[in-house]
């Protein structure tokens, strides 16, 4: 079968570090018609390597620094034209009629699909990726090549034939310096519903490890990134005690005894031992990583009893996994205290959760007012106990009033409400789940409950978290937006949620609630509530969403002019994440381009999430309702723009939520400066 693409549809993208030596072999492999692409992260090589091979259309890349091989990838692939890519390293070589057989797979496979070839050694032995560490063994496939074309679960980064296309949509992980990034890229594919192809038509030759060098400064510099870049993708992937077992094999490594007679092997075992325990250093070239040539006792005992330390909280979780829920129901469920409602008791209920550590607030009966106002039944939860005149309040405005024992957190105090409404009422038309870490609603802003009924949906939240991949401040510009539900943390916010009926009444989520593992500590609350409800909706075919689409950001940002896009990162608020901080503070200075400020923004969404970063630009362009309240107290920056921001709200309830903003920061936070006489002035109004 013959392909309706040529040759002139494909560019090879190649990461030059010092390989001039042996990209000649590669480039004189790739046949006529092909373009090709040289990142030199090196940055030492650009002539060599435009004077490399004058056959084919090259293009030579020169960033001013090292950006590592996914980075430099992805760089690469910015700059192609074409319809397809091939990812190829230096020291490969392609044997005749490959992109030719690559090319007849594309056109039997969708889009999104990424294809490997055989990949052999030097010597004619297969070296076929078979297996990850990111992956069980009982999707590890057996050595030696597939006898024929089929699916595989991970693809090797020296050779990836890929639609230019789809890999903008899923590309390398810009956190990832140097291995496992295909890895990690393998597993984004596969759960962005793409396929990885074994193509055995398609043959390359590696001469693995000889692209740049094998001296004991790059021994050591690859051998740390190894090591950060295992901590990373492990802890990304969520492999079990992965920083205990990577220490515990760094110092095994360390015993062995040909270290004794080999330079090579200690500079390697030492470099994995120091990116696993450094893995926050940036070292961008082996200049910048200093010989490691002993390490003092005291420094070997600390990380030696490191993993026992991280075990020491094991069997806490695992009690409260299997009996927190049991625990709760059993000895503390009896102290709840319930007090009826004067609102009569309907088949729409809110269940709001409150912490009134300052008595009940002027924002918690505006919320209660707006639940009631659009037809809600407010059933009250909260996780002190109340003071007798605010309880006789919020029996006023509420169907039901529980107070509990402050355990599980936000999401005992759910359970407690969901359990309750579900036991009174035979049927749940419509849930929400809203509690008061934000005020809420907004003036000026949306009818939220209005806006997530109209979704027609199973489950809608306000907002999501964990869309998008963390990316460095340092690495702003290289951010490529493409936040998806797929990604492994994402959720939705649990301070605003909706149950269409079908769920609400479904038997598995009673169960869920039920059974939900309850725990004190709130880390783990976030993994198990927040993060687990969005995954169990998801997985068992709900349809879901939130009113607040953040998927098309970039564009949005995109459409601002370089004065608004300075306006809206003047108006993030960043609460802790000191190096964005520090880069704002830069790029305000140097008046920077729309396009880095944009890139900026986007970067501290992916870290910190749009309810806390964006609550200006979502209310003023979207008419999101909701202001998160911790800001006020987590960073002195973040608090003076969350006031600033609550008294440009304007009306009475503006007022309210200026005023006990200033009243929490003056609580939480007495050291906060107050240079601009914010303080003073939101007391006054």
């Amino acid at each position: 079968m013959s392909s309706s693409f040529t040759l002139s549809d494909v560019t090879v993208v190649s990461v030059s570090y010092k390989s001039a030596p042996v990209l000649e072999r590669m480039l004189n492999s790739l046949p006529d018609g092909v373009k090709v692409i040289l990142v030199d992260n090196a940055g030492e090589d650009s002539e060599a390597l435009k004077a490399l091979n004058s056959r084919l259309d090259v293009k030579v890349l020169s960033p001013e620094t090292n950006l590592g091989f996914g980075r430099a990838c992805n760089l690469g692939a910015r700059e192609a034209a074409t319809e397809f890519l091939l990812f190829l390293n230096p020291d490969a070589a392609v044997e005749p009629g490959s992109i030719e057989a690559f090319l007849e797979a594309a056109e039997r496979y969708g889009p999104k699909t990424a294809f490997t070839p055989k990949i052999a050694n030097s010597d004619g032995s297969p070296n076929f990726k078979r297996r990850s560490v990111l992956l069980p063994r009982n999707e590890w496939m057996p050595r030696g090549w597939p006898e024929e074309e089929c699916e595989v679960p991970v693809v090797s980064g020296a050779a990836i034939f890929v639609r230019r296309a789809y890999f903008e949509t899923v590309r390398f992980d810009p956190a990832i310096f140097m291995y496992h990034e295909d890895d990690d890229w393998s597993l984004q594919v596969r759960a962005d519903g793409g396929r990885l192809i074994f193509v055995p038509g398609a043959l390359v030759v590696h001469q693995s490890g000889h692209s740049s060098g094998r001296d004991d400064a790059i021994t050591r510099f690859k051998a740390y990134h190894l090591g950060r870049s295992k901590v990373y993708a492990f802890g990304k992937h969520e492999i079990p005690f992965s920083k205990p077992k990577l220490l515990m094999q760094a110092f095994g490594q360390l015993l062995l005894p040909h270290n004794l007679i080999s330079s090579r092997k200690r500079a390697k075992h030492l470099g994995f031992l120091e990116g696993v325990r450094r893995p926050h250093r940036d070292y961008r070239s082996p200049k910048d990583i200093k010989k490691i040539l002993r390490l003092p006792l005291w420094k070997v005992k600390r990380e030696l009893s490191r993993p026992f330390k991280q075990l020491r909280p094991l069997p806490s979780r695992i009690a409260s996994y299997l009996f927190g829920a049991r625990y709760f129901d059993c000895l503390l469920a009896h102290r709840s205290k319930f007090t009826e409602g004067q609102v009569a008791s309907n088949g729409r209920v809110a269940v709001y959760l409150i912490f009134p550590g300052n008595g009940l607030l002027e924002s918690h009966l505006a919320a209660l007012n707006y639940l009631n106002e659009s037809g809600y039944a407010p059933l009250v939860v909260s996780n002190i106990p109340l003071q007798s005149a605010d309880r006789e309040r919020l029996s006023e405005l509420s169907w039901l009033c529980i107070e509990r024992e402050n355990f599980g957190y936000d999401f005992g105090g759910y359970r407690d409400g969901i359990l309750t409404a579900l036991k009174r009422l035979e049927t749940i038309d419509r849930l929400v789940l809203v509690n008061d870490s934000s005020w809420f609603p907004l003036p000026g802003s949306k009818d939220w409950l209005m806006q997530a009924e109209s979704m027609d949906l199973d489950f809608v939240g306000a907002a999501s978290n964990y869309g998008h991949s963390r990316v460095d401040a340092a690495d702003f510009r290289d951010i490529n937006w493409n936040y998806r539900t797929t990604h492994k943390n994402f959720h939705y916010c649990s301070y605003a949620l909706m149950f269409s009926s079908r769920l609400a009444n479904d038997p598995q989520f009673r169960k869920f609630w039920r059974k939900f593992p309850l725990t004190n500590s709130k880390k783990v609350t976030v993994r198990r509530g927040e993060i687990g409800l969005s995954k169990w909706v998801i997985s068992n075919g709900f349809t879901h969403g939130m009113t607040t689409g953040i998927f098309d950001l970039d564009k949005v940002l995109s459409g601002l002019s370089q004065e608004e896009m300075r306006k809206v990162a003047q108006d993030i608020i960043i609460p802790e994440a000191p190096q964005l901080s520090k880069l704002r503070r830069r790029l305000l200075s140097e008046n920077s381009s729309a396009e880095d400020l944009a890139s900026f923004v986007l970067t501290a969404v992916a870290g910190q999430g749009s309810s806390y970063v964006l609550p200006v630009l979502l209310h003023e362009r979207f008419g999101f309702a909701f202001l998160k309240k911790s800001p006020v107290w987590l960073n002195e920056e973040a608090s003076d723009t969350t006031i600033e921001f609550a008294k440009r709200l304007g009306g009475e309830f503006g007022k309210v939520i200026a005023a006990e903003a200033t009243e929490v920061r003056r609580k939480r936070a007495p050291g906060f400066a107050d240079p601009e006489g914010i303080l003073e002035e939101s007391a006054a109004s």
